[in-house]
């Protein structure tokens, strides 16, 4: 009798079991939520620049400043790397074990856009003047961001479980799930932006 109900309760529990592991941690929300920020910043980006010519385009508040087309250059080099940061990552071993570790953090990564610490560029996305004119520039964005917003809509990875690793040295940037290392990436091009629109403000800007 003892061995019948435990057959008759043991679908149930494997049921209960399965249910359970394939629980996504990264729901339709949190994607939805990356493609808003991810389409919404990069039509910022456009906005911001799509009307100035080519000597706004290279002013320089100093020669220790920017230009926006070096801006431009730079944040295009990040999302380049963001591409294949998702990419790469999404074949990594699946981690549930650090999700709560990162809890949190998304706020984190989004606080990062007003964020008024002034940090280096590292040597690999410093600006070299390498795209002529606008064109080219917003193309070298584009190109990576929509390839980062497919990749985002299509995938069937869960982005809560995988993870993005840096030094331990690095506090709260040492390990991060691919969900929050997007966020920070739609906070670096919002940061940008408001870079840019420090340039445009400067009262040397050209005006024509």
């Amino acid at each position: 009798m003892k061995n019948l109900l435990f057959l008759c309760l043991l679908p149930g529990f494997v049921f209960s079991a399965f249910a359970q592991k394939t629980q996504p941690k990264w729901t339709e929300a949190d994607r939805q939520y990356l493609l808003d920020g991810l389409k919404t910043s990069q039509s910022e980006v456009i906005k911001a620049v799509e009307l100035l010519n080519e000597k706004q385009l290279h002013f320089k508040p100093d020669s220790s400043q920017w230009s926006v087309a070096e801006v431009l250059e730079h944040v295009g080099v990040y999302e380049e790397l963001l591409y294949w940061d998702l990419l790469n990552n999404q074949y990594t071993e699946e981690r549930p074990d650090l999700v709560d570790s990162v809890a949190g953090k998304d706020a984190v990564m989004v606080a990062y856009a007003t964020d008024p610490a002034k940090g280096q560029a590292p040597f690999a996305a410093q600006p070299l003047g390498r795209f002529t004119n606008k064109a080219e520039l917003l193309n070298f964005f584009n190109r990576s961001r929509n390839e980062v917003i497919k990749m985002v809509q299509e995938t069937d990875v869960d982005f809560r479980l995988h993870f993005i690793y840096r030094p331990p040295d690095w506090g709260v940037w040492h390990i991060r799930d691919l969900h929050q290392y997007t966020l920070l990436w739609i906070a670096h091009t919002e940061r940008h932006l408001h870079q840019i629109e420090r340039i445009k403000a400067n009262p040397h800007f050209p005006k024509f």
